[in-house]
């Protein structure tokens, strides 16, 4: 087997633990706190960044009212937070014995949970390029949205992701691209992220 084929192989198993709700076999390829951490500095920057753009685009998003300093204060002060609600409702998304509310405002988090898997529920990939140096390998996949109203959110991106050899083992490392990612990920969720949810969030 081809380095090439291992790491189709381990691209594979990963979206089968996805699927398949098996954090263990996903874990075994991807550090999620190193993945999430490394990923949220980047992604405040490039909000930091483009904070005038973001605010002209999303008035009503108080995260973008205040300038670029107040952005990056903001989230700083509250990055554990943040950190954590996302893998809480990642862990609320593996959770196959997940009863789901009946309101955002009862439980936020299994709420989050269950979207998210109506969102990934919706979505296909096609992979499209593997390129190996050494113990690196980068693995170019196309993420697109079924015709369900999930998947027209989405549309298409692509994304670029790191892996490392680890032990004869690929792991993933980071998405390259992910700058790039920010303004249409941040469109989507803005579009399906009711106002009013900020509210009931109590973490």
């Amino acid at each position: 087997m081809t380095t090439e084929e291992k790491l189709l192989k381990t691209l594979e198993k990963m979206r089968a633990a996805i699927n398949e709700k098996n954090l263990a076999d996903l874990t075994a390829h991807v550090d999620v706190d190193e993945f999430l951490n490394e990923g949220y500095d980047e992604v405040i920057d490039e909000l930091a960044k483009n904070c005038d753009k973001f605010h002209k685009l999303y008035p009503h998003d108080l995260l973008f009212k205040f300038g670029s300093t107040a952005l990056r204060f903001y989230n700083e002060k509250f990055r554990g937070v943040h950190l954590g609600f996302v893998k809480r409702t990642m862990n609320a998304y593996f959770d196959k014995n997940l009863t789901p509310p009946k309101s955002f405002i009862i439980n936020p988090i299994n709420f989050c949970g269950v979207e998210l898997g109506k969102l990934l529920k919706s979505l296909h990939c096609d992979i499209k390029n593997i390129s190996v140096e050494n113990s690196r390998a980068v693995a170019e996949v196309d993420i697109f949205g079924d015709n369900s109203s999930y998947g027209r959110m989405w549309g298409n991106l692509h994304f670029q992701f790191e892996f490392v050899e680890v032990g004869g083992v690929w792991k993933l490392k980071k998405i390259l691209n992910i700058r790039e990612l920010v303004a249409p990920v941040l469109d989507m969720a803005e579009r399906f992220w009711p106002h009013e949810w900020d509210l009931g969030i109590k973490l």
